[in-house]
């Protein structure tokens, strides 16, 4: 049973990333985000600005391909086969824990959203999170397990450093509730213990680094990374309800649309069905028929580690952080993927419970599909933009070194090999950077998508019509 699990698990991690090639182009230009992380080690380009919430995770992740070349192509690709392998690998894991077919099905339904699709390939540590998520708290059943060796341990340290390492406070939230696991009857185990505060250690090891010799010392690159991330006590759950619908960002000045309705009753059916699976879990685990793992943990409690970990993930981004963002909370979906798959899978229930089951599957499949073709269509379409706008500009012999303000200006610049400074509201007076780069010998351009000038000083700046609505200000 363990070796037709993997057979499966195999199957979904394949057709994980056919679906990402055939349904997400492979080029798609770069987003801010993906932009600051590749630019770090990319020899042709400028750093992009590094601020204190981000960690070096993806930047490793990226370096093979991007030291190599600016192919965008090439990384979409290099991504899409690794986030296929990173999906086998995480869940792979759990098949020592729980046999059978529960676990490829967990796999597949992560899988199929659109979130899992769209950042497959996408340079986000977010999937990676999930991913990594998924891994520790397998080895953590694992490791708690009597006999179990050092190899769970290690499995263990080395997931939460990864987690750590892409996203240090998300591996804080996930260790909460595996080191109150530790108090379990039967799973009191320092092995696991240590390995978690080994992988937290060696994980965070590299921000605390950067936070002295960058931010000037631990606490300001702390309190830095809060005031970018608006840290504090909110409630955005309907946020993240709206953003379900395919935007990528719900932050002003961005507006992420009303709740729509089949979203909601997805939202709403995910915990649902999370419960289901533990009381499926719970017969499961008393039906003498079940197959069970020599030393193995109960279906029942490795499945409420599982939901205590997804929604322990979720809290900061439900309730401490002020804006909303779907990815934040891949994680918990692909955490409360696997009860949803032993919910979802029952060879024995009857025919008409069946029929509804497969209904429901037909209906994520469909409203999944839809939500990525949209939000595919609108990445091509303005990422596009920005590919014609930086040629437009290097036809305009706009060349290094140089200096790209405005909208979509970090985008922008990375095509070009300029600096490149956002603008989120145009100020009143140009910015430092603006100002002080002619002296230094540095060419700039304010870039624009829009109708008049968008801000007071550039009424006396060289106006250029580019591609579609933008338009590009040079100094005359």
């Amino acid at each position: 049973m363990w070796r037709a699990g993997r057979a499966w698990l195999v199957l979904v991690a394949v057709g994980y990333a056919v679906v990402q090639l055939v349904a997400v182009a492979p080029g798609m230009g770069l987003g801010w985000d993906e932009v600051v992380y590749v630019s770090q080690v990319d020899p042709r380009v400028p750093a992009a600005e590094f601020i204190a919430p981000r960690a070096r995770g993806i930047t490793l992740l990226v370096a093979p391909v991007v030291l190599v070349t600016s192919s965008t192509e090439a990384l979409r690709v290099y991504l899409c086969v690794l986030s296929a392998l990173g999906l086998y690998a995480s869940f792979g894991v759990w098949l020592r824990v729980r046999p059978g077919p529960v676990v490829p099905v967990a796999a597949l339904l992560f899988a199929s959203t659109w979130l899992a699709l769209f950042y497959g390939n996408e340079a986000m540590p977010n999937l990676w999170v999930a991913f990594g998520a998924v891994a520790a708290t397998g080895f953590f059943l694992r490791c708690v397990r009597p006999g179990a060796g050092l190899g769970p341990a290690t499995g263990l340290a080395l997931s939460v450093a990864a987690v750590a390492l892409l996203r240090p406070p998300d591996s804080v939230w996930l260790v909460l509730p595996l080191a109150l696991a530790l108090a379990w009857p039967g799973w009191r185990c320092r092995r696991a213990g240590a390995a978690l505060v080994a992988g937290l250690a060696v994980g965070w090891a590299d921000w605390i680094v950067e936070a002295y010799v960058r931010f000037g010392g631990l606490a300001a690159r702390w309190h830095a990374a809060g005031a970018a991330n608006e840290t504090g006590l909110h409630v955005s759950l309907l946020d993240h309800v709206r953003a379900l619908d395919g935007p990528l960002l719900c932050r002003p000045p961005a507006d992420c649309g009303p709740v729509v309705t089949p979203w909601l009753v997805w939202l709403i059916a995910v915990p649902v069905l999370a419960l289901l699976g533990l009381y499926a879990a719970r017969r499961h685990d008393r039906s003498p028929a079940a197959p069970r793992v020599p030393g193995g943990v109960p279906s029942l409690p490795g499945f409420v580690l599982a939901v205590g970990c997804g929604l322990a993930m979720a809290v900061p981004y439900a309730f401490l952080v002020g804006y909303a963002a779907p990815r934040f909370l891949l994680p918990a979906y692909a955490l409360l993927a696997l009860p949803v798959a032993h919910a979802v899978w029952s060879p024995g229930r009857r025919p008409a419970l069946a029929g509804l089951v497969a209904a429901g599957v037909v209906a994520q499949v469909v409203l999944q599909g839809i939500t990525l073709d949209k939000v595919v269509t609108g990445g091509l379409a303005r990422r596009g933009d920005d590919v014609r706008v930086a040629r437009a500009l290097l036809a305009m012999d706009v060349r290094p070194p140089c200096l790209v303000y405005g909208e979509h200006a970090v985008m922008i610049a990375y095509r070009m090999g300029c600096h490149g400074y956002p603008v989120l509201s145009w100020p009143q007076e140009a910015p430092a950077q603006v100002r002080g780069a002619p002296g230094t010998g540095t060419r700039v351009v304010v870039v624009d998508r829009g109708g008049p000038t968008p801000a007071p000083f550039l009424r006396p700046w060289e106006a250029a019509g580019m591609p579609g609505r933008w338009h590009a200000y040079q100094l005359r």
